[in-house]
């Protein structure tokens, strides 16, 4: 009697390799990987709340998630962050001069909640 052949053992591990978890816990992210990111100050049209700061980071595909966030305040700056709130925007879609068309950059806007109050310069931006 011949052994039936099961599709997913024979195409996708023709050499029966076996996969051994060694632990079932997440890795934790490399710090190395954080720096590497541009971080902007986005002072705001609005008033925010009197602990609360605004931040532009890159596009939403290669941005940091949000306990990456947290961490990269926490150890970069040694801000002591309570809450990180994340929006992520598309570019818009402007015309050029010559009549064709664009689309500006992709972000992701940050809010961070802080535990101290914080300058009135670096929320809103003075008209």
């Amino acid at each position: 009697m011949q052994k039936v052949l099961n599709f997913r053992e024979y195409f996708l591990n023709p050499k029966g390799i076996k996969i051994v978890p060694t632990s079932n816990f997440k890795r934790a992210t490399p710090i190395e990987r954080l720096f590497d990111q541009s971080v902007v100050l986005h002072r705001a049209e609005k008033q925010l709340e009197k602990n609360v700061v605004a931040f532009k980071l890159q596009p939403y595909k290669y941005s940091l998630n949000k306990p990456e966030i947290k961490q990269y305040f926490t150890q970069l700056y040694g801000l002591n962050v309570d809450k990180v709130s994340t929006i992520n925007y598309m570019g818009a879609i402007k015309r050029s001069p010559k009549g064709g068309r664009y689309r500006e950059k992709d972000f992701k806007k940050v809010y961070l909640q802080l535990n101290e109050d914080i300058e009135p310069f670096f929320q809103k931006i003075e008209k």
